[in-house]
């Protein structure tokens, strides 16, 4: 008896019916949507016609730990790879879960890229939404370096432990020549690392200052690549230059701002930024008080939450030409500014106040924005998100993830 004949058809993915489709997209948080939306223009445009929340590439966008349905946050965001995303541009918050971010936290990042790491300083690159990992080298890399597993986030140098106080990702993998990245610890040790490399290196320490005294810093407060040479600013507001030409990163440069002394003012901060031109920018905030006991939850301990309250913003551009440090106003930038532990970026769209400074996780807010009002630079608005009492504690696997920028560039079809 012949085999009875079976008619066999297939449908194409992009040929799904638009009810299959909005049965799928009910499951998705808003990261899963940005690559629902981008396989193809059908499903493209199902995600317009139910109209699904979902993020503008390029808009600027906060992340911070878990926010629950009440606008409280999950003690167990590290636990379950869970956090929480604002864009402050439309106004709207999703908490959203990727499995990478389990018993991690970001310490850094760059547009859609996040440098995440475990207790043991374990790095890894991570793009939440097309979910891309690249692992990153062991700090054990380092002749002398040691990883110290009881410890959160700290390294074992001799004659100190040293702890992670971010890394800052100046080339993401979607560069041509692949990613690079700084890694900057207190005690003053900053090391750099690239694709080609697969290791760290430690960049030479500026035991003297324009020949003069013995000068160790204490800590790098930011740095980034400027024109092929590693640049750092130090909690003094001395900033360094060294070259990249060879494996040692030689120290070629020290130069200060003249920045003003503001009465009552007891501990500045600083940022680095390059300007839409190509020209370094220097931020210093001044202020006074004590700090809230925020801080001391957060995985990630910031440099930055130093103060309560602010005194003081200027802004510093260095001219190449003279190699001097030159007064800028915020509404000098020509678009918004968006620093904190992320790579700093610009951004003009609607919804953000033009010619603003934004400066994430400072002064007990996860958003202080500046902006200049008459011949000042000034504090203009914060923004915050509620913390459960709960979730404040000392443990790397309950503790609170640091506020940062992220930016989304993966195009929607």
């Amino acid at each position: 008896m012949p085999y009875a004949s079976i008619a066999t058809s297939f449908v194409q993915w992009s040929e799904l019916p638009q009810d299959a489709c909005s049965n799928i997209i009910q499951f998705l948080d808003v990261l899963d949507l940005q690559r629902f939306s981008a396989v193809c223009t059908t499903w493209s445009a199902t995600c317009s016609n139910i109209n699904s929340p979902r993020l503008k590439s390029g808009n600027p966008t906060l992340l911070t730990s878990r926010m629950d349905h009440d606008d409280g946050r999950s003690k167990e965001t590290l636990v379950e790879g869970t956090f929480g995303l604002h864009d402050v541009t439309e106004g709207t918050s999703f908490c959203v879960y990727n499995k990478s971010l389990k018993h991690r936290t970001w310490v850094g990042g760059k547009d859609d890229w996040l440098v995440t790491s475990d207790k043991r300083c374990s790095l890894q690159l991570l793009n939440p939404i097309t979910g891309e990992t690249v692992p990153l080298p062991s700090f054990d890399t380092i002749d002398g370096i040691e990883i110290d597993q009881y410890s959160n986030l700290s390294i074992a140098s001799e004659p100190y432990n040293r702890t992670l106080r971010r890394v800052v990702l100046c080339q993401t993998p979607s560069s041509s020549s692949g990613h690079l990245a700084l890694s900057l610890f207190d005690d003053g040790v900053l090391a750099y690392t690239t694709k080609s490399d697969n290791m760290w290196f430690l960049v030479d320490h500026p035991s003297s200052y324009f020949g003069s005294c013995n000068y160790i810093p204490e800590i790098y407060m930011d740095a980034l690549i400027h024109k092929g040479s590693i640049v750092a600013v130090d909690n003094e507001g001395f900033v360094f230059s060294w070259h990249m030409g060879d494996k040692n990163a030689t120290l070629v440069k020290a130069t200060s701002a003249d920045i003003p002394v503001v009465i009552g003012s007891d501990c500045r901060v600083f940022y680095l930024a390059k300007s839409p031109g190509d020209q370094l920018i220097l931020i210093c905030v001044q202020g006074h008080g004590p700090v809230s006991s925020c801080g001391d939850f957060r995985v990630l301990k910031s440099e930055h939450d130093r103060f309560k309250n602010v005194d003081s913003i200027t802004l510093f551009r260095f001219d190449d030409v003279g190699e001097t440090w030159r007064r800028i106003h915020i509404s000098d930038l020509g678009a918004s500014l968006f620093v904190g532990i992320n790579h700093p970026f610009y951004v003009t769209c609607d919804g953000i106040k033009p010619n603003s400074l934004h400066v994430a996780n400072i002064i007990d807010h996860d958003v202080a924005i500046f902006g200049t009002q008459g011949e000042l630079d000034m504090p203009i608005e914060v923004l915050n998100y509620p913390i459960k009492e709960e979730a404040r504690s000392y443990k790397i696997r309950h503790g609170m993830r640091t506020s940062m920028w992220f930016r989304p560039t993966v195009p929607v079809k």
